[in-house]
């Protein structure tokens, strides 16, 4: 089968239809994300962001639904109430940052959505909601950063989580001076884009340099791929397993990965690193799959005895962020 664009749509739209039968709390379904894109592909495969939204408290905020191997709707689900603090979510950079983007309405029974959205966006852009949502992610970045300088955390995978983490919250905070964040699987599509609309046309090379080094060869690429794609299917046995990195989620990464590496062969592995970390975070130690991730983070300098050689030129990016930033508001608030 052939995936495309309407397809998805049509099932985005049955499967709203779906949910508004058996839960008369909802109010409003929308679609943000990729599928707001003329070409929402990457490899072959995207997936279908689902809105929910109920006028009464939720008891589960996101779910993943599973269409088949190729296809998921990754469904979050909120109350109504939250959008009554409009000055909140001009502040929220993925919420507000969502609704900017003219996510498309599929159930609006109450004709809610569209007036609730214009409350929210028609003041988005002024300075100190852009400040905001910009200083969400870059005091966030910087007090990780000094978490790490400081030997603040335990050895181990959190100091890589925590450091990979401070790459993608400087990376969004200047992301967000012109746009929404941006995701694991385009970070480092759309990133050159954005940078250079601020005069920072080197950003993207410099995020690069942070988490590469010359054993990104093509051969350990080849070795990593199918450990990588080990450690997803291990994910069936996890308990509580991030739901970013649940099994279903596997093609919607790998694909990706494989379909753009021979052109963009550093966001590949940044998708890579960032889902394979969060699912060692959580797979046993003492198997195979975690013994990987280990291997492949020490021969890439990622680990807790590579990071500190590490963090000086991380600490140069982040000031180049901050200086971004601080010009930006000097010239606009």
């Amino acid at each position: 089968m052939r995936i495309t664009r309407d397809l998805l749509l049509s099932l985005a739209r049955d499967n709203a239809a779906k949910m508004a039968a058996r839960d008369r709390s909802l109010v409003c379904a929308y679609i943000v994300g990729s599928l707001l894109r003329e070409d929402p592909f990457l490899g072959e495969v995207t997936d279908i962001d689902l809105v929910c939204v109920h006028d009464k408290e939720i008891k589960q905020s996101r779910e993943i639904v599973r269409v088949n191997a190729d296809i998921h709707l990754d469904v979050t689900h909120l109350p109504q109430s939250l959008f009554e603090d409009t000055q909140t979510l001009r502040a929220d950079p993925w919420i507000g940052g969502t609704l900017d983007e003219s996510p498309l309405a599929l159930r609006d029974a109450q004709h809610w959505f569209d007036f609730t959205r214009a409350t929210i966006t028609g003041s988005f852009w002024k300075p100190e909601y852009v400040m905001a949502r910009v200083n969400s992610f870059a005091g966030r970045a910087r007090q990780t950063w000094q978490l790490l300088a400081d030997d603040g955390l335990p050895q181990g995978i959190k100091r890589t989580e925590a450091y990979l983490n401070t790459l993608n919250d400087a990376i969004n905070a200047v992301a967000c001076i012109n746009g929404a964040p941006l995701t694991t699987r385009r970070i480092l599509l759309d990133l050159p884009e954005r940078a250079y609309a601020l005069d920072m046309p080197d950003l993207a090379a410099g995020l690069i340099y942070q988490y590469t080094n010359d054993a990104f060869t093509e051969e350990n690429w080849a070795a990593w791929m199918p450990q990588w794609q080990a450690s997803f299917d291990a994910m069936a046995a996890v308990k509580a397993a991030p739901l970013d990195v649940i099994p279903t989620r596997k093609n919607y990464y790998w694909k990706a990965a494989s379909g753009f590496a021979e052109e963009h062969p550093a966001g590949a592995l940044w998708i890579m690193l960032r889902t394979w970390t969060q699912m060692a975070a959580v797979l046993p130690k003492s198997e195979q799959p975690y013994k990987d991730w280990l291997a492949f983070t020490r021969v890439l300098e990622l680990d807790s005895r590579g990071l500190p050689g590490r963090l000086e030129s991380l600490d140069q990016l982040l000031e180049s962020v901050e200086l971004t930033v601080e010009k930006w508001r000097a010239d606009h608030v």
